[in-house]
């Protein structure tokens, strides 16, 4: 799926979103907790989808893994079903849509991915389908007796092919679209962070300097909640929207 140098990345990305939310999990409770477990579950896939000597494993063993990632998707639609019946309303439910969308690219991605035996379920090559390959036998059979019959049969393998032709356009545009989701949540991910930082340094109120020293030494900003999901945020958006367009290409 990738050159080597670009497979390693893409792990490096995957492990260090998995090792992060670990972390981030160990911080958190409740539905927190939850989507930090799933992101872990999502950067250890897409490590090893990217990984040039477990690639075609992944894709074999694909099936498996597509249903996990469904399962993770179900889970978030049932959890932002529940908020919304609790609070009468869809206001902060932008982390549980997010996993939602993410655990869907993945089980995408997980079915456009080729096993060592098999091809992808989603197959994104139009002109690889067997429609096209329908072709060249009607043309050597052009002088036989029952050529009406077999132009029928050519002209029903033209049609499937233009109809496989159609649904690798419709894949790759989902995919571009999923790419360029994933890019614009990173970048307002940053932008909320930076402004929630801003915010809160304007409403501290002043301190005398020794308990401002007291209160920056027990303070560990850099393993902070919103420090560690703005990281994992980055990293997952970073790695899907590269293997998105990857596989869109």
């Amino acid at each position: 799926m990738t050159g080597q140098l670009l497979g390693w990345t893409l792990v490096l990305l995957g492990a260090g979103v998995a090792v992060g939310n670990l972390v981030r999990m160990t911080l958190v409770s409740g539905w927190a907790r939850y989507e930090a477990g799933a992101e872990v579950v999502m950067g250890v896939g897409m490590a090893v989808m990217a990984a040039p000597p477990t690639a075609a494993l992944y894709g074999t063993y694909g099936m498996w893994w597509a249903a996990v990632f469904g399962l993770l998707c179900l889970g978030g639609v049932a959890l932002a079903v529940r908020q919304v019946a609790l609070l009468r309303g869809v206001r902060h439910l932008s982390h549980r849509v997010h996993l939602v969308v993410g655990s869907a690219a993945m089980v995408l991605m997980t079915l456009a991915m080729p096993g060592s035996t098999s091809g992808p379920v989603l197959a994104l090559a139009g002109s690889s389908g067997h429609g096209h390959g329908a072709m060249p036998g009607m043309q050597g059979m052009a002088g036989m007796e029952g050529m009406e019959g077999m132009a029928g049969m050519g002209a029903h393998g033209m049609t499937e092919a233009a109809a496989s032709s159609g649904s690798s356009v419709a894949w790759r545009a989902i995919f571009w679209v999923l790419a360029a989701y994933f890019l614009v949540f990173m970048a307002l991910a940053v932008r909320t962070r930076m402004r929630g930082a801003a915010g809160a340094e304007r409403a501290e109120p002043a301190l005398v300097p020794r308990a401002r020293h007291r209160r920056a030494a027990r303070a560990p900003a850099m393993l902070s909640v919103p420090n560690a999901r703005l990281a994992g945020h980055i990293g997952m958006g970073g790695s899907m929207a590269t293997m998105l367009l990857m596989m869109a290409a």
